[in-house]
């Protein structure tokens, strides 16, 4: 993949205009002609902002599924409904049940009304290419329960709570002549993990570019807060400094006080998403 890569911000939880914005996330990628899909935020609003900006939502080359929460998963109806040859690819724990014990223990998981149209995933296993040069690649490190605990994140296995493993989360990972630009909604997996994971599976090639939430974002007595400490902020920055990643673009769980903090350390490489905005990788 030689051309560039343009992204537009479809949902997220900020707009510097007049699109609606939310707690969740959807971007449209356009890439050598092809038209991906990845997350349809909380509700149906990404769709209409895509509508507002000229942006055809049917007959694209692949969508996906980063991972099994509402706040990515919530708008897919719209997409079923106008297309009825669409498919999602998502890994096959996605329809699992996943809860938040932030603010009382909850359920995040996929709404009922997309869940419903179960024969429309296609349910990912292992590294998987779905276009030339495009392809999904979970995240299996060891411990990951121990970030999903510390995150207060949790799914139900075997009618059992235990803490979320996110083994239903995915990176959909692009191999441009700039290198390997990285798509993960959440990084709940750890961003450093990610990478990693992300450069075996694409034989060591060179991140050009990570875009997605990086989960900092906490909320204390109603205000949001950075819930890295300075010590997990300076291990982050000091990964994608290590691996040279040249292009940032973060948003949505990230938060406003996190962002500023990497902003500090990274400088122009970083840069914060918004609802409506477009940028060529």
């Amino acid at each position: 993949m030689n051309q560039n890569l343009r992204v537009t911000v479809l949902i997220e939880n900020t707009s510097a205009g007049s699109l609606t914005c939310e707690h969740g996330l959807s971007f449209f990628i356009e890439a050598d002609r092809k038209k991906i899909l990845l997350d349809a935020g909380s509700s149906e609003a990404f769709a209409e902002n895509a509508a507002a900006l000229g942006i055809p939502l049917t007959g694209l080359n692949a969508y996906v599924l980063s991972h099994g929460h509402y706040d990515h998963s919530g708008g897919f109806e719209a997409i079923f409904r106008a297309d009825p040859n669409a498919k999602i690819y998502a890994r096959k724990e996605a329809l699992d049940t996943y809860l938040s014990a932030s603010g009382g223990m909850h359920e995040i998981s996929i709404p009922p009304n997309v869940a419903a149209y179960r024969d429309r995933f296609i349910p990912v296993d292992g590294i998987r290419k779905i276009l030339p040069d495009v392809y999904l690649v979970p995240h299996h490190s060891e411990n990951l329960s121990k970030i999903g605990e510390k995150s207060k994140l949790y799914k139900k296995q075997n009618e059992e709570i235990v803490p979320d493993d996110f083994i239903h989360e995915q990176s959909l990972v692009l191999n441009t002549g700039n290198g390997l630009i990285i798509f993960n909604s959440c990084s709940h997996a750890g961003a450093a993990n990610i990478i990693r994971e992300v450069r075996e599976a694409c034989g060591q090639r060179k991140v050009y570019a990570y875009v997605g939430g990086l989960h900092m974002r906490g909320v204390k007595n109603g205000t949001e807060t950075c819930a890295f400490s300075e010590a997990e902020i300076d291990d982050l920055c000091n990964a994608f400094l290590r691996e040279d990643v040249s292009q940032i673009y973060t948003g949505h769980c990230t938060g406003a006080p996190g962002f500023k903090k990497l902003q500090k350390r990274l400088g122009d490489r970083v840069h914060r998403l918004t609802t409506g905005m477009q940028f060529d990788l």
